[in-house]
């Protein structure tokens, strides 16, 4: 097998195109499903950080940019409204070097508060805009970005959306094009500073660039992916839908457009012409459909129910034969929670029996808002549970406006609670106010990142510790307290009664580190005090160009879903089950969504091998296997069975021994393989590969159990 194919999510793929690319600074702030890009970038050795919020990161990106060097910023796309500030006046000066914005979209709101398109913000801000496919596009795409950059000094904006983030297909790693200078700085008032005189004329070079990139990106960004048949429409897609196209529609004439904007008209006008009709496919708001028509090509207009979630397989079929009725709604899953023996459970529990009104925010604890609390009343934005509470407090009757609590954690306090905090004091309402800072001592909700209060760097490293009482203290609040709310809620509660009688301002910080990250903590802090690395060595970037295409054979696509919940590792057996298709020489595609799902809720991994596999997502009703780690969630899960197919349940593991409970998952997978042509070598070496060295006999044992369990005449699937 090549060492430089592997198999990859978007996410990590854009880290080996930066490792490989030569970047010299990832900046960042974790937000699902971008996270994964600068931990898997530090890895790899690269030099990134977590940066308070994402405007300083952007800040900081541009800086360096400034100095000639690489930069990729990473955030999600509602992210990109802190960062927008910057980035449109950065569009104006341009960069030095190469500055690319990489923005991960939620389509569906796995994890997010809305469905903001950011091609919305390439186009108000200026900014040149890039959208692959899957994870080899996303690889080689970081590359172009950084072309267009350094070619036209513009910051350009490389679009992921969750489908792209957390899908995993094989990506083959090549010699990048390096940075053509090295960092240094070069003195130019009327480039880098834009006071009106220079503004007015950075604005029409803007418009300039932008027709000249448009003229090239119809070359570089515009591709037929296949011919049809004579006299089929042309379908025109970017991003995901290109692929789920292909399989939807295998007879149309399909066009990926990879840069939305500036929009390569004529080379999209030249490639469709002679199609009796256009339909257009894409995630989100109509923003290629709108470009189309504004260029003059004809394209169908869709339906507007396709504008709302995730795109599929099955919805493109629909779309294409001009389906608008309303489509059955997807059967409920388990919804999230917080978890068993989290902290926030004590705050929100006394919260909850004082009837308080809550103005929430962003994080995990927003599940508050969750039975059996229900405590949480309001959530907008990062940093809104300080300034709605304070909004609510000045105008409430007094005696309701004492109800009011605002709560953050504190992450979200660093990202955007300080001006609240500013606001609190410098327009105090009558009645006072009440902030409640959800101290568990790590960025808990995208995956355990640290955070300037953790005193901890990206690399977990130590750093220097900011301290929320000391910062709250100093801006002026005079009552500021600090409490072990789980180990003493009474005293929580008596300081929320002193509050609500003498009014004034306070910030209660109610402390416990997370119960998921606190080992890690711990490992961390003995790893640090020994003076030992965390990170394993770094890796070398590409230099050699590939030995040869991977050979995947013409099998055909085999289809499983892996169906559970969060906690029950179905991600890392998913994981698992790809890298054993991967060590067996086919092609493969896997795909997630997580986030607030894996907090107890319904988790789905879509896998699919064969010779050659076209949509990450299995189709509804065509799933070969489906492999169920919960009961409960067989009446959500089945409709994605097909009707010959098997369905393999958890409840097999009542009829043989596996060993220790934390290895069910990868039992069940040992059940799963049994139905397989994977060698059982492949499996073994996967389960390696994917665990740490200290569970590997475990788990290999639960695996041979499964595997040998249905392999006996009684053994085999629940064909409920």
């Amino acid at each position: 097998m090549d060492k430089q194919t592997l198999l990859l999510n978007g996410d990590e793929a854009v880290a080996y195109a930066a490792l490989d690319a030569g970047v010299n600074l990832g900046a960042g702030y974790p937000g699902t499903p971008s996270t994964e890009i600068l931990e898997k970038f530090a890895e790899l050795g690269g030099e990134a950080q977590w940066s308070p919020n994402e405007k300083v990161a952007l800040e900081v990106s541009i800086g360096a940019a400034f100095g000639h060097a690489r930069v990729i910023t990473t955030m999600k796309h509602v992210g990109l409204n802190v960062a927008a500030d910057p980035l449109f006046t950065a569009t104006y000066t341009g960069v030095d070097g190469g500055l690319v914005v990489i923005v991960a979209d939620d389509p569906g709101m796995a994890s997010s508060q809305n469905e903001q398109d950011s091609r919305r913000h390439a186009i108000a801000s200026g900014a040149p805009i890039i959208e692959p496919c899957d994870a080899q596009q996303a690889y080689d795409c970081l590359e172009k970005a950084f072309i267009i950059s350094e070619k036209w000094h513009i910051p350009v904006i490389l679009r992921l959306t969750t489908r792209v983030s957390h899908s995993k297909s094989l990506v083959t790693r090549r010699p990048l094009a390096k940075a053509p200078k090295a960092p240094c700085y070069a003195k130019d008032a009327s480039l880098h500073v834009m006071v009106p005189a220079n503004a007015r004329k950075a604005h029409v070079r803007l418009r300039d660039k932008l027709e000249e990139i448009a003229r090239w990106a119809g070359d570089e960004c515009v591709r037929v992916v296949r011919q049809g048949d004579k006299g089929s429409d042309a379908i025109v897609a970017s991003g995901i839908s290109v692929v789920l196209a292909a399989e939807a529609a295998p007879s149309a004439t399909l066009v990926q457009v990879q840069m939305v904007h500036p929009f390569p008209a004529e080379s999209i006008r030249a490639k469709v012409a002679g199609a009796p009709g256009v339909r257009v496919i894409e995630e989100g708001d109509p923003v290629l459909f709108e470009q189309c028509r504004l260029a003059g090509i004809e394209a169908k207009a869709n339906p507007r129910i396709y504008r709302f979630g995730e795109l599929s397989v099955s919805r493109v079929r629909r779309l294409l034969d001009g389906i608008d009725t309303p489509e059955p709604p997807p059967p409920p899953g388990q919804p999230p929670a917080l978890c068993p023996g989290c902290p926030h459970r004590s705050a929100y529990q006394v919260l909850s029996d004082r009837k308080a009104i809550v103005t929430g925010d962003i994080g995990c604890y927003t599940l508050g808002v969750m039975p059996p609390f229900s405590a949480v009343d309001t959530c907008v934005c990062m940093g809104g549970g300080i300034t709605v509470g304070l909004g609510l407090r000045k105008v409430l009757p007094p005696e309701e406006a004492k109800r009011v609590v605002s709560v953050i954690g504190d992450s979200t306090f660093v990202h955007s609670g300080l001006t609240g905090i500013a606001e609190m004091v410098y327009n105090p309402p009558p009645t006072g106010h009440v902030v409640v800072i959800l101290d568990n001592s790590i960025t808990a909700m995208t995956g355990m990142q640290e955070n300037p209060a953790t005193g901890r760097n990206l690399k977990h490293a130590p750093t220097y510790k900011m301290s929320l009482e000391d910062v709250v203290k100093a801006m002026g609040v005079p009552n500021v307290h600090v409490v072990d709310h789980v180990a003493h809620p009474e005293e929580f509660n008596a300081l929320l009664d002193r509050a609500q009688a003498e009014g004034g301002l306070w910030t209660i910080i109610v402390r416990r580190p997370c119960l998921i990250a606190a080992p890690k903590i711990r490992q961390y802090d003995e790893a640090n005090a020994a003076g030992a690395p965390i990170m394993p060595p770094p890796e070398a970037p590409c230099t050699e160009a590939p030995q040869g295409a991977r050979a995947t054979g013409d099998a055909a696509v085999k289809s499983v879903v892996i169906a559970g919940l969060g906690g029950q590792g179905v991600i890392k057996a998913s994981d698992i089950f790809a890298d054993a298709v991967f060590k067996s020489g086919y092609d493969v595609k896997k795909a997630e969504v997580h986030g607030m799902s894996q907090r107890g809720g319904s988790v789905n991994t879509d896998i699919r091998f064969g010779g050659s596999v076209g949509s990450p997502m299995v189709p509804n009703g065509e799933a070969d296997i489906l492999l169920v780690m919960d009961e409960s969630q067989i009446p959500n899960t089945s409709h994605r069975l097909a009707p010959d197919g098997l369905l393999l349940s958890s409840k097999v593991l009542e009829n043989f021994k596996y060993g220790a409970p934390k290895a069910a998952t990868i039992a069940m997978l040992g059940v799963l393989s049994a139905h397989l042509d994977i060698s059982e070598g492949a499996w073994h070496d996967a389960i390696r590969a994917n665990l740490p060295e200290k569970l590997h006999e475990m788990n290999i044992a639960a695996f041979d159990a499964g595997r040998a369990w249905a392999k006996l005449p009684q053994g085999g699937a629940d064909n409920r």
